[in-house]
């Protein structure tokens, strides 16, 4: 019978830092609401954490993350994934500034229902959708207006 693994020092090391980056990462997220890339995010830990971190750390962190169901991932209209802290459980649309990120959360029963409905008629199991609408929110369409004013 092979004996346990012994933890080694540079183990415990690389442990302990992975929990130090995960922290460090959950900080960075926790300070807002809105989706952000995970550059967004390293450019940020880079400026704010006293934590070294790259940025394949970080794609590797958030994809742990993701799995664990502690962020929630969206999708950007170029197909790049943001993320921010799950702040609920269950399922949501959002409406997304391409400015800024903010994300507006909002149920769509009808469309809950119509899915549930396709599925059935066809015989599918476990059917998911993904919707989300995008545009540019409140506060970034007046800093553009306002910016616009400047101009002419």
């Amino acid at each position: 019978m092979p004996e346990p693994k012994q933890s080694t020092p540079e183990r415990t090391r690389r442990r302990r830092a992975t929990t130090v980056r995960q922290r460090a990462l959950l900080d960075v997220l926790g300070r807002s609401d809105r989706f952000r890339s995970a550059q967004q995010l390293h450019a940020e830990l880079r400026v704010t954490e006293t934590v070294g971190i790259g940025l394949t750390s970080v794609y590797r962190i958030l994809h742990r993350f993701a799995e664990q169901q502690v962020v929630q991932t969206q999708r950007a209209e170029d197909g790049e994934s943001l993320y921010r802290l799950r702040t609920s459980d269950g399922h949501h649309h959002y409406l997304v500034c391409r400015i800024c990120g903010r994300a507006e959360q909002f149920t769509l029963d009808p469309v809950e229902r119509y899915t549930d409905h396709i599925a059935r008629q066809h015989e599918y199991a476990d059917v998911t959708h993904h919707l989300d609408l995008y545009g540019t929110c409140p506060d970034c369409l007046a800093g553009v207006d306002g910016q616009r004013g400047r101009q002419e």
